[in-house]
């Protein structure tokens, strides 16, 4: 007698830790302290809440925001009148630092599609934002935290750069799409996402920088945000 065939599916093969592949998000709302509590990853345990779900695939991975004393866009002052987006060009592909000032036009277009004035490009922190992600690349690791020390690495940066304002947030997001698709994807989801939207969209920044790079299996991209100095 001749057995039967079997088809047998494989389960799908979890991402290592490291570069992940995973969507997650929710912000922790701190006051101006010199304490910033973070919004969890998925390298940390946390209290359970919802997990966003990405439109791409499921190997994209878009991670927590960090959202340090962020406030809601006020309702009690006069706003620029919302403007339908204005179409941005896509830069070559694989041009990270056309990549970068694609990333800042697309976040003052959608500032002005919601009324909000444009963030200027901080040379300051776009180190910051470079900085960040050579240090994912160089150390093997991804999210808003050391992995060793547990520090807040976008927070202790900008306020050793010398910002004095209470207001900073950092967005992260990883592809394994190369720019400008990357920063295409990354910027549909982040307005998807109440604490990624938050910081493009929050009143209380002025300045902005973006780093993009590749660790070797997908592109990072990081921008950073501060408010004016008192």
């Amino acid at each position: 007698m001749t057995p039967t065939p079997v088809e047998v599916t494989a389960p799908p093969v979890p991402v290592a830790e490291g570069p992940r592949d995973v969507a997650t998000g929710t912000v922790v709302t701190v006051t101006p302290t010199p304490e910033v509590v973070l919004a969890p990853t998925e390298s940390a345990p946390v209290a359970a809440s919802a997990t966003p779900q990405l439109s791409p695939s499921p190997t994209e991975a878009a991670l927590a925001a960090l959202v340090v004393n962020p406030s809601p866009v006020p309702t009690d002052i006069p706003a620029v009148a919302a403007l339908p987006p204005v179409p941005v060009a896509p830069p070559p592909p694989e041009d990270a630092a056309a990549a970068e000032q694609y990333t800042l036009d697309l976040i003052n277009a959608e500032r002005a599609a919601a009324g909000v004035a444009p963030l200027l490009r901080d040379e300051t922190l776009m180190g910051i934002a470079r900085a960040r992600v050579a240090d994912m690349v160089a150390r093997g690791y991804t999210g808003h935290d050391d992995p060793v020390t547990g520090e807040h690495l976008a927070r202790n940066m900008i306020h050793a750069a010398g910002y004095a304002s209470s207001y900073l947030g950092e967005n992260w997001y990883g592809s394994i799409q190369a720019p400008p698709g990357l920063v295409d994807t990354a910027m549909a989801w982040f307005m998807t996402d109440p604490p990624h939207a938050q910081n493009i969209l929050s009143p209380n920044y002025a300045g902005v920088g973006v780093g993009i790079a590749f660790n070797g299996q997908q592109w990072l991209l990081v921008q950073d945000f501060a408010g004016a100095n008192p």
